[in-house]
C-alpha cells in the first residue's frame, strides 16, 4: 500500500509538471499576441485615454466611443477582448460588476505599467519602440531568421537586402519610426546616467558615435555647459537633427 501511494504521488508529481511544461510552450508560442495586441492598443490610444480618465475607470464603450468604427458594436466588442487580455498580463486593470439585467459590466483603469506605454503623458515613453519592433518591415525579417541562419545572413539583410541602417537611409518611413523610439529610451536612460554618473567634469569634448538626431548629446551639453558636443551619425540622421546647445554635427 506504502508503495502504491509513493508511485502515486510520483505520478502526480509528473502530470503537474508535464501540464506546467506545456502551458510553458504554449505562453511561448503565443507571445507574439501580446505585442501585437499592445501596438492595437497604442495605435488606438487606448492607454491614454486611460491614462487620462484621472482615476476613473472606464468601459469599452467609453472607449471605444471616439474610434472610428463602422459598427460601433464591433467595435466595442474588439476593444473589450483587446484589454482583457492585457489585463490577463498586468498591464491594465479590471473591474466587474453586474448590470440591472444580469449582465457583466467590465471597467479597466490603468495598471502602473501603463505609464510607460501612454503617449500623450508628459513623459518619457516605450510607445515609439513598441511600434518599431512591431513595424511590418522589422516583422517580416523575423520570419526569416531559420533561413539565414542556414545562409550565413542576417534576418534582416535577407529580407530587404541591405543592411538594417542601410535601410533606413533608403526608407525615412522605417527612420523615423525608429528615431523617435530611439530618443525616448536615449531620454531616460541618460536622465538616470545624468543623475548617478559624475565623470563628465573634466571632459572637455565629447563625440557621439551614432548618436542619430543627438538628443542624448544634448541632454548631456545641457547639464554640463562647458563641453562641447560633436553627434556623429549617417546622413540621413544628421538631416533630421536639431542644432545642440555648444555643439555640431
Amino acid at each position: 500500500m506504502e508503495n502504491t501511494t509513493l508511485s502515486g504521488s510520483r505520478s502526480n508529481l509528473a502530470g503537474d509538471e508535464e501540464e506546467e511544461t506545456w502551458l510553458h510552450a504554449w505562453g511561448l508560442i503565443t507571445s507574439f499576441a501580446v505585442s501585437m495586441t499592445l501596438k492595437a492598443a497604442i495605435e488606438l490610444g487606448l492607454f491614454d485615454a486611460l491614462s487620462n480618465a484621472g482615476g476613473r475607470a472606464l468601459t469599452a464603450d467609453e472607449l471605444a466611443a471616439g474610434l472610428p468604427a463602422v459598427d460601433k458594436t464591433d467595435g466595442v466588442a474588439s476593444v473589450d477582448r483587446i484589454l482583457r487580455l492585457l489585463a490577463s498580463f498586468d498591464v491594465v486593470r479590471c473591474l466587474t460588476e453586474t448590470g440591472a439585467h444580469g449582465e457583466t459590466i467590465r471597467q479597466y483603469t490603468p495598471a502602473p505599467v501603463c505609464r510607460w506605454l501612454a503617449i500623450n503623458h508628459g513623459g518619457s515613453s516605450l510607445a515609439p519602440y513598441a511600434m518599431f519592433t512591431t513595424d511590418q518591415d522589422c516583422l517580416t525579417a523575423w520570419q526569416q531568421l531559420g533561413a539565414a541562419v542556414e545562409g550565413g545572413q542576417t534576418a534582416f539583410g535577407r529580407t530587404h537586402g541591405v543592411t538594417m541602417v542601410e535601410h533606413f537611409g533608403r526608407t525615412p518611413r522605417l527612420s523615423g519610426v525608429f528615431d523617435k523610439a530611439m530618443v525616448q529610451i536615449s531620454a531616460m536612460v541618460t536622465s538616470k546616467l545624468l543623475e548617478r554618473f559624475h565623470g563628465f567634469d573634466d571632459i572637455s569634448v565629447l563625440v557621439d558615435v551614432g548618436g542619430g538626431t543627438g538628443a542624448t548629446l544634448k541632454m548631456v551639453t545641457s547639464t554640463y555647459k562647458h563641453i562641447r558636443g560633436i553627434n556623429f551619425d549617417l546622413p540621413y540622421a544628421i538631416s533630421l537633427a536639431p542644432s545642440i546647445p555648444e555643439g555640431s554635427h
